[in-house]
């Protein structure tokens, strides 16, 4: 299910490639909202899966009925689940929000998920985002999402373009989670720079990050 969730994720990049390189959907530094992410994402993981029967929903109601997840998919033949969240890292708070919403998914209980017949043993939790980079905080946002200063090779090339250098996070990601009690440890994440290819957006990467949790949707305490 990793190579299914990486591929999907190399397909919305190489789609995010298609279309910034023939038409920019923004005026001026507006940027790209998240549903963009989530809507993207779900088409590509759709195509993953090569299931006709898969289904799935946009602000998807969760625990307490009046709050909503981004986006949610369900795979019949993987007998597989999928929540998903996205953030745009636009100001430097929204790395608590995408933290918390991480948080809200692993550790409410998910119960109400039977109400809905869904016959799923796998469940994955799906994080999304994207960040400009552009000032110091946002060009630490790489590192700090993957956990680690040694950035993949694809996105090194955006230092010498951009004569400038991507900042180390005083703490990653998967450490600032183990603080409010959220295990993130063994998740996989990925950042892709699409400067790489479209000039228009130098300075622009897609980020996902993704882990699955083998607790039952039954169980009293999730």
């Amino acid at each position: 299910m990793d190579r299914i969730i990486s591929n999907s994720f190399e397909i919305m990049c190489k789609n995010y490639e298609h279309l910034l390189g023939s038409f920019y959907p923004a005026r001026g530094s507006t940027g790209f909202t998240e549903q963009n992410q989530v809507h993207n994402f779900i088409n590509a993981l759709k195509v993953s899966l090569d299931d006709a029967d898969a289904i799935y929903w946009l602000e998807f109601p969760w625990a307490n009925k009046s709050h909503h997840i981004d986006g949610m998919v369900f795979s019949p033949k993987h007998k597989s689940i999928f929540y998903i969240e996205a953030k745009r890292f636009s100001i430097s708070k929204k790395k608590a929000s995408i933290m918390r919403d991480i948080k809200r998914i692993i550790k409410e209980n998910r119960t109400f998920i039977n109400e809905y017949e869904i016959n799923a043993k796998h469940e994955y939790m799906i994080a999304l985002s994207d960040v400009w980079l552009e000032g110091r905080w946002k060009t630490a946002i790489p590192g700090w999402w993957i956990g680690s200063d040694k950035l993949s090779p694809q996105l090194l090339p955006w230092e010498k373009t951009s004569h400038r250098s991507f900042s180390v996070p005083k703490k990653f990601m998967v450490e600032e989670l183990k603080e409010i009690d959220v295990d993130w440890s063994g998740s996989n994440a990925n950042v892709y720079w699409l400067g790489e290819k479209v000039p228009r957006a130098k300075n622009y990467c897609l980020l996902i990050a993704s882990k699955k949790y083998n607790k039952l949707l039954h169980s009293d305490s999730i």
